[in-house]
C-alpha cells in the first residue's frame, strides 16, 4: 500500500480476459494434475509392461524353438533370415495387409491412455462445480476478480480441450515407447527393426489418427460436458448419482409407459439420443456408434488408413445429430452459469 502511495507508477491493472482464463485453465490443470497428466501415463506404462511381459514370454517361446521362423512352410533360424528380401517378394496386397498389422499393433499402445482418459473426464466434470461448495471455498473464488462465466468456461475448455491434448500427448510418449520396445525385441533377435518394422509403418495415420480426434471431440462431448456441469452446479448432494441416475430412471418409466401403451412415446429414441449422448459422449470413440447407426461405415474395406479416415469423424460433421447436440451442450453449460451465480456454501 506505501509502495503505491509513494510511486504512483505501481497502479494496480486489471487483468486482460485473456490472461484471466490462462489463469484459470494452468488452476484446473494443477488442480487435476493427477488425473489429467498422470492417470494416462500411468495406464500407458501399466500397457507397457503388460508388453514387456508378452515380449517375454514370446522370446521364451523362441528360445525353446532355438529362434526358429516358419516362412513358406521351411523352418529357419530367425537371426539368419533376410527378412528384407523376404518383404521384398511380398506382392502389394500382402505387403498392404503386413504395413496395416505393423500399424495397427502401433496405435494399440495409444488405447490406454485414451480410454483412462475418458473416465478421468468424466469424473472431473461431475464434480467441478460440487467441490468448490464441498471444500467450502466458492466464497474464496467468487471474491477474486473472475466472473461466473469465465469459471464454468475455463472447466469446460480444460474437459474437452486441454485435457485431449495432453490425453494425446501421453498416448504419443506410450507409443514411442512402445515402438521402442518392439525395435529392441526385433534387434535382440538378430532382425534389422529399420527395413523390417519401422520402414513398414503408416505413420500419417498413425500421427493422423492421434490428431483429427481431438477438435472432433471437443463437439462432440459438449452434450455430456454441458449436463455434467449442470448437475454437478445444482446437485447439493452426490452429483454422481443424480447426473447418472436421472436420466436412467427417466428411460426407465418411459419404456414402462411404452410397454403398457399408456403414453405413445418411443422410448427407443430417448434410450438413443438423450441417454447415450448425454453419458457417454465424454468418452473418445463412442462417435464411431453413430456412424455405424447411421451408415457411416460403409465401404471401409480398403484398408486401415480408410477405416482411420471413416471413424476420424469428418462425415459426421455433416451430421444434424452432431450439432443439436452440441447447441443443447452448449445451453446446458450457460444454465451451470446461472446457477452457479446463486450458489454459496451450502
Amino acid at each position: 500500500m506505501n509502495t503505491m502511495i509513494n510511486n504512483p507508477s505501481v497502479v494496480r491493472t486489471q487483468s486482460h480476459g485473456t490472461n484471466t482464463m490462462k489463469l484459470l485453465l494452468k488452476r484446473e490443470f494443477w488442480e487435476h494434475k493427477g488425473g489429467f497428466f498422470w492417470a494416462p501415463l500411468i495406464s500407458g506404462a501399466i500397457f507397457l509392461f503388460f508388453q514387456l511381459i508378452g515380449g517375454g514370454a514370446l522370446q521364451s517361446i523362441l528360445s525353446r524353438n532355438d529362434r526358429m521362423v516358419n516362412i513358406n512352410g521351411q523352418s529357419h533360424p530367425m537371426g539368419k533370415v533376410d527378412l528384407a528380401r523376404e518383404l521384398s517378394r511380398m506382392n502389394p496386397e500382402d505387403l498392404g495387409q503386413l504395413r496395416d498389422a505393423f500399424t495397427g499393433l502401433t496405435m494399440m499402445s495409444a488405447t490406454w491412455p485414451i480410454v483412462v482418459f475418458g473416465f478421468v473426464v468424466f469424473f472431473y466434470l461431475v464434480n467441478a462445480m460440487f467441490e468448490e461448495r464441498k471444500d467450502k471455498s466458492i466464497l474464496f473464488w467468487k471474491s477474486l476478480p473472475v466472473s461466473d462465466s469465465e469459471t464454468v468456461i475455463s472447466k469446460a475448455v480444460t474437459a474437452l480441450i486441454v485435457a485431449p491434448i495432453i490425453a494425446g500427448a501421453a498416448a504419443l510418449i506410450v507409443m514411442l515407447a512402445s515402438m521402442l520396445m518392439f525395435c529392441g525385441f526385433l534387434a535382440f533377435n538378430g532382425v534389422n527393426p529399420v527395413t523390417v518394422y519401422l520402414a513398414n509403418l503408416d505413420y500419417l495415420t498413425i500421427f493422423g489418427s492421434l490428431l483429427l480426434w481431438i477438435p472432433l471431440y471437443a463437439v462432440w462431448a459438449l452434450p455430456t460436458a454441458g449436463w455434467l456441469l449442470m448437475v454437478s452446479a445444482w446437485s447439493k448432494r452426490v452429483p454422481f448419482l443424480w447426473a447418472v441416475g436421472v436420466p436412467l430412471f427417466t428411460g426407465v418409466l418411459i419404456s414402462w409407459f411404452d410397454l403398457l401403451r399408456i403414453f405413445n412415446v418411443a422410448d427407443d429414441w430417448y434410450w438413443k439420443n438423450i441417454v447415450v449422448r448425454i453419458l457417454t459422449s465424454a468418452f473418445p470413440g463412442t462417435h464411431v456408434l453413430e456412424m455405424a447407426r447411421n451408415g457411416h461405415l460403409k465401404g471401409t474395406e480398403h484398408g486401415l488408413r480408410d477405416i482411420v479416415l471413416k471413424t476420424s469423424g469428418t462425415e459426421l460433421l455433416a451430421s444434424p445429430t452432431l450439432w443439436i447436440g452440441a447447441v443443447a451442450g452448449i445451453a446446458m453449460i450457460f444454465v451451470a452459469i446461472r446457477l452457479r451465480r446463486f450458489r454459496d456454501e451450502g
